[in-house]
């Protein structure tokens, strides 16, 4: 018999694969069908949000898709270039479990903060994509409507307050098609009234300075 052994496999050797199986591994619009149907089923329920997003962690590839899952989280869905969320033909692939669906006040919006929190905590490797993504997701803020750069906003100004993006995120809003439209100074008077608010003005000075945001 002219039988065929298996190799053994090494540890952290490279398992190589067919075309098919490589490429049915990049399927962000697959990955956002499976967020978008368990954040469905929570509902408005945060503690379950963040349940489901913890167990979904171990089924589909955060470190792959961390974007469109921060996305999802913040927009309700994959972001385009421009701000508005994907869609499939007429139809708009988005979930109210975000940010941008949650009410205005402040204590609602730190009740989301704490999704994000616990995900992060639980997947630490989030962090820095968290970082990446929060400066591509400002630089779209003229692509949302009024109501949703507030509360991105205030979340923005709460995710600074409690380490989780630095204040130098807030760089990319020196950008001319933000600034002349006065959409950037609307944005950050509402990031500096939030921030205040939570740590006090001393605060908001000695992380800009540290930032490299502020002349002494």
């Amino acid at each position: 018999m002219n039988q065929k052994t298996e190799k053994p496999v090494l540890s952290g050797q490279r398992i190589k694969t067919r075309k098919r199986d490589e490429k049915e591994k990049y399927d962000p619009a697959g990955f956002r069908d499976y967020i978008l149907a368990g954040l469905n089923a929570a509902g408005t329920d945060l503690e379950a949000v963040s349940k489901f997003l913890d167990i979904a962690g171990g089924k589909v590839d955060y470190r792959r898709y961390g974007e469109a899952l921060f996305d999802i989280l913040i927009a309700g869905g994959l972001l385009v270039p421009g701000g508005s969320i994907a869609q499939e033909g007429d139809k708009l692939c988005k979930t109210t479990a975000c940010i941008f669906e949650a009410p205005e006040d402040i204590q609602s919006l730190k009740n989301f903060e704490q999704v994000f929190i616990k995900l992060v905590r639980r997947y630490k490797y989030l962090e820095k994509m968290f970082d990446e993504e929060m400066k591509k997701v400002l630089i779209f803020i003229k692509g949302f409507n009024e109501s949703e750069r507030i509360k991105l906003a205030r979340m923005t100004a709460l995710w600074i307050c409690n380490g989780a993006v630095p204040p130098t995120v807030l760089q990319v809003l020196i950008n001319e098609h933000l600034i002349k439209d006065g959409i950037a100074l609307d944005f950050l008077i509402e990031v500096f009234v939030t921030w205040k608010q939570e740590k006090g003005l001393g605060s908001i000075t000695t992380a800009l300075k540290r930032g490299g945001l502020k002349d002494d």
